[in-house]
């Protein structure tokens, strides 16, 4: 499907519609162009702003639906899901557009990605019953030229979330698993070695690394989750914030922690990272959880299935 063109301002930093109809489950920016998904399996970018009506580019398809995108400086990265679950696969194209290029198939339920220089991560959450997950979830890792694939971490607890600062690798375990109890903030070197349990005291829903830190979030459905800082190598934890709902993506832009939180109101937040008073950025319905935030503006999809742009 065509997303809809709409007026754009010479201000890249205006809020308001970007476009219409994307239905994108993820949306990704660098400095010129949005890129976004659609619900054929499509792969988009658009400019910033777009004064003259300019169609959005088509860069590529891929065979399945695409579940999130990752970016480097020259390149895209898609995480595709089939209809079994059992089939997700990793593709790469060119930012400018082409063939994509598959580097990695067999994925059980495909979760999340991450990418630094060398490499592309992700976690598999595991494999579905008809009450959730065995813990057998997984991370791994492949090449960019789709060679050397590894499994750095197995026998997960329903793994939600990933990164990675190109030394280490950071995810977390719900331990909302049938049959396993481990739960908790982890990390392990990308080219393989021990896993360190940075917490296990709750399950992990979100993780980002920014600087020496890295940030998490605990959940708890009695009391109320936690957002929280802690060093990349181990150490004390900083909370930022308690109670919260679940968050499910957190990204680092600036001062700021952006959060988005799923409870029976959604919204994207933010809150300083050396801690403060949490501040309501967009509230309503959302398509998808992931946002992406530049140096003035939050891009998201809201219910509509519409690619939107709000002040930070």
């Amino acid at each position: 499907m065509l997303p809809g063109v709409i007026q754009q301002p010479s201000d890249p930093c205006a809020p308001g519609k970007v476009l219409d109809n994307t239905f994108s489950a993820d949306v990704e920016v660098d400095d010129t162009y949005i890129y976004f998904t659609d619900d054929l399996s499509d792969i988009w970018r658009t400019l910033k702003t777009n004064p003259v009506n300019t169609v959005p580019e088509l860069l590529g398809t891929v065979p399945d639906f695409v579940v999130v995108l990752a970016l480097d400086s020259t390149n895209i990265y898609a995480l595709t899901s089939g209809s079994s679950g059992n089939d997700g696969a990793v593709w790469t194209l060119p930012k400018t557009g082409g063939t994509p290029q598959q580097v990695a198939s067999g994925i059980v339920s495909p979760f999340e990605l991450a990418a630094d220089d060398t490499n592309v991560y992700w976690v598999s959450a595991g494999t579905p019953t008809f009450n959730g997950f065995n813990a057998d979830g997984k991370v791994e890792k492949v090449s960019k030229s789709g060679t050397n694939r590894v499994t750095l971490a197995d026998k997960l607890n329903l793994p939600t979330s990933i990164a990675t600062d190109g030394t280490n690798v950071f995810y977390g375990e719900t331990g909302l698993s049938s049959g396993g109890g481990s739960k908790g903030l982890r990390s392990v070197p990308v080219n393989g070695g021990t896993v360190k349990k940075l917490t296990n005291s709750a399950g992990v829903v979100g993780v980002t690394v920014s600087g020496n830190d890295v940030f998490f979030a605990n959940f708890d459905f009695f009391t109320g989750g936690e957002l929280l800082r802690m060093p990349k190598g181990g150490g004390n934890t900083t909370s930022l914030l308690k109670p919260i709902a679940v968050v499910t993506h957190m990204v680092v832009s600036g001062d700021k922690l952006y959060f988005f939180e799923s409870a029976n109101t959604q919204a994207i937040e933010s809150i300083p990272i050396a801690g403060g008073a949490r501040k309501l950025v967009l509230s309503g319905a959302f398509l998808a959880e992931e946002f992406a935030v530049d140096d003035c503006v939050i891009y998201s999809i809201d219910g509509t299935g519409a690619l939107v742009r709000t002040a930070k």
